[in-house]
């Protein structure tokens, strides 16, 4: 028996179809990957988890990672970053405003949600660290909001951070969204820019997407998902999200993360 799992970016449904798997516990909250020396815990969640199993409902998706090493080292500077998200929903930004990054640079969070907050689909944290030579390495913390936009005349998804506390940067990751076929149906992928004139790297970060809109007099989610799982079976499990990092010196390092939903009703 399979279960139906699929994203697209127009009234795609939840296609999904692996093997049916019932789970009586829920599964661990975060998933290693090694490629050493360098380390990668990755966290991810989609809410709510119960579903209907027919037609779309608003959801939340929740991704995270926090990149180290295995023997304590300083890693190598991320390069780039690919989230490949189950087909198992839809992401559709019709209708719904763009936020141009001349609005995001030189700025704050709160100048940058003041001029895009009709763009905004969702926030978060990033932790940047920084290392001047001489004075050794520090981390800043900082916030992170994301903005439905276009670069390079495709969609995309523009992650604006502000690191505050110690040393005080901003830089934007600038997400291409792609829809793709197969089990994972939309791909962010981005290169990162360089931070503090290349002094510093991220080494964690949390971006949770979800934004509720209307068109037309019609309510509207950016993500929406649903659970059609063959009748009789209420819960299956399924690779949520695929993540990909690049590092400055050829080091790649993927992994999937695994979740559940649930049939509601």
């Amino acid at each position: 028996m399979k279960n139906l799992i699929s994203i697209s970016h127009k009234g795609g449904i939840l296609a999904v179809v692996a093997a049916v798997s019932l789970l009586g516990a829920s599964l661990a909250s975060a998933e290693i990957f090694r490629t050493p020396p360098i380390q990668i815990a990755f966290h991810g969640n989609i809410a709510p988890r119960k579903l209907p199993r027919k037609g779309l409902a608003p959801v939340g998706v929740q991704m995270g990672a926090k990149i180290s090493t295995v023997d304590g080292s300083t890693p190598p500077r991320l390069s780039k970053i690919k989230l490949d998200i189950n087909s198992h929903g839809v992401v559709d930004s019709k209708g719904l405003a763009t936020c141009p990054y001349g609005k995001l640079r030189n700025g704050s969070v709160r100048s940058a949600r003041r001029a895009c907050s009709d763009a905004e689909v969702g926030h978060g944290n990033a932790t940047t660290r920084i290392g001047f030579r001489g004075q050794g390495e520090f981390a800043v913390n900082g916030p992170l909001v994301a903005f439905n936009a276009r670069y390079k005349h495709k969609k995309a998804i523009f992650a604006f951070v502000e690191t505050t506390g110690r040393f005080h940067t901003t830089y934007t990751i600038k997400f291409l969204v792609k829809q793709t076929k197969g089990t994972f149906g939309t791909s962010l992928a981005a290169d990162i820019p360089p931070i503090a004139s290349g002094a510093g790297y991220i080494s964690a970060f949390d971006l949770s997407l979800k934004r509720r809109y209307s068109l037309k007099g019609k309510r509207r989610s950016y993500v929406s998902a649903s659970c059609p799982l063959p009748k009789g079976v209420g819960r299956a499990s399924f690779p949520l999200v695929r993540s990909t990092y690049v590092f400055e010196d050829g080091t790649k390092v993927t992994g999937k993360l695994n979740r559940e939903c649930r049939v509601r009703g």
